[in-house]
């Protein structure tokens, strides 16, 4: 990626990241489709409010996988093969051991987290179920999560696509099984998603132990590097804090949500899968600028990295808009795939009409905080992302909900941060690009 024309690359880059991440969005989207269709809305609400816990308790392991990314595309633009090589076998082995405490205390603490986020008690028996089972699958996710990182660092993002399509066929497929033609409900759900994770994870690995694999592992390599352990977490922490809080402050809204009855815990729950299909063009966007930065950064690309910065920048703007647009459009359609219920349906359309005109703003965020954490600068993404779209965000719903009260008023602080966040990320990416320019030149 220090070659040749940047956007082309870059968009093609980030196709089988879209690609992806549509498909590993199949698991959760499809858990809730078969639930709702099959076993109804009680079901279907103990489903949607579960996903944030998952999000939020894999969130450092997320960002680690980030840190691994930023260490192997720096080492891989810079041509030191060997060190990508170790940070790669490292990052396999804390995944391991990280992911086996989590599911370890995701299964034990399930009941009280749901306790905690004001789960309605006629949805918690079945949101526990589904949690327990559900992180059984976390070492899977893990490590399928930390292998694609690997590859996608060294610019190959085709074969984590590759995978996850197998994987998104075998979700289906567990899932007509266990919740359409078993009934098993909530229970066949969470086991049909445990199913894929493990296939994925599987082919991830066997892949990456092949000839085939830009970046191969060998099984008698497979420790932990102090000196690159280091640096991963260097980078990583700051970016697994930032998911964390992140997740965090959707934790304080789904609390507000779930105050609003079972009604509105289905409705945003819908909400979140439709909203996925304009958040993860944009996701891949920031990922594929992410590893543009990186790999351009370790080559001493400067100029480089800021036109091709810009230039994903207003694609993405572009791109996110007319999705956003021809959703509304179908706003009812959409909604109805996930509900029945018409009062359900109408409360999920309020909350599209509040959010989806404003999305682009979010593609700037992703696009500019992706470069700067490309180039290194995760602490200074973390610090962006912790003021603004946590902090600010908790104070907004306190607010909000104390003077307005009302249902769809929760959903009105996802622009305001948005816009806020979009203008430091800007004012921090001008910043930071100006002083290493500035500092190259003086070096000539």
């Amino acid at each position: 990626m220090t070659k040749g024309s940047i956007l082309p690359q870059v968009l093609l880059f980030a196709l089988p990241l879209l690609g992806s991440s549509l498909v590993q969005q199949l698991y959760n989207t499809a858990d809730l489709l078969f639930v709702s269709n099959f076993a109804g809305k009680t079901a279907a609400a103990a489903v949607g409010s579960s996903g944030l816990i998952f999000t939020c308790l894999i969130g450092l392991f997320t960002g680690i996988s980030v840190g691994v990314g930023i260490v192997i595309a720096h080492a891989w633009g810079a041509g030191k093969y060997k060190d990508a090589e170790e940070t790669a076998h490292t990052a396999l082995v804390i995944g391991v051991i990280g992911s086996i405490l989590l599911t370890i205390i995701g299964i034990a603490a399930a009941r009280q987290i749901l306790i905690w986020l004001n789960t309605p008690k006629e949805i918690l028996s079945e949101a526990v179920r589904y949690v327990r089972i559900y992180f059984l699958s976390m070492i899977s996710m893990v490590l399928y999560n930390m292998g694609a990182s690997i590859l996608r660092a060294t610019g190959n993002s085709k074969i984590p696509f590759y995978i996850l399509i197998g994987g998104g066929i075998a979700n289906v497929i567990a899932d007509t099984l266990l919740v359409a033609v078993f009934r098993m409900g909530v229970v066949g759900a969470a086991a049909a998603t445990s199913i894929s994770q493990t296939v994925s994870a599987l082919c991830m690995l066997t892949f990456l132990l092949s000839s085939r694999s830009t970046l191969r592992l060998t099984w008698g390599k497979m420790r932990i590097y102090r000196h690159w352990l280091k640096h991963i977490l260097f980078y990583g922490l700051p970016a697994g804090v930032q998911a964390i809080v992140l997740t965090f402050s959707n934790v304080i809204v789904q609390y507000y949500i779930n105050g609003y009855g079972e009604n509105a815990v289905a409705a945003y729950a819908a909400y979140f899968k439709i909203e996925n299909i304009i958040y993860y063009p944009v996701m891949a966007c920031g990922q594929a600028i992410m590893t543009f930065a990186g790999q351009n950064y370790g080559a001493g690309e400067l100029k480089r990295i800021k036109k091709g910065t810009w230039q994903v920048m207003g694609c993405s703007v572009v791109l996110t808009m007319g999705i956003a647009v021809f959703m509304l459009c179908l706003s009812g359609f959409f909604m109805s795939l996930f509900l029945r219920d018409s009062t359900v349906v109408s409360y999920g359309i309020s909350i599209m009409r509040i959010t989806f005109p404003f999305y682009g703003l979010y593609a700037v965020l992703e696009v500019a905080g992706g470069a700067l954490r490309g180039m290194g600068y995760a602490r200074m993404s973390m610090l962006v992302v912790l003021t603004n779209l946590c902090i600010l965000r908790i104070f907004l719903l306190f607010i909000i909900n104390k003077f307005v009260g009302s249902f769809s008023s929760v959903a009105v602080v996802y622009p305001i941060t948005w816009g806020v966040t979009a203008v430091c990320f800007l004012i921090a990416f001008s910043t930071v690009m100006k002083k290493k320019m500035t500092e190259t030149s003086r070096l000539k």
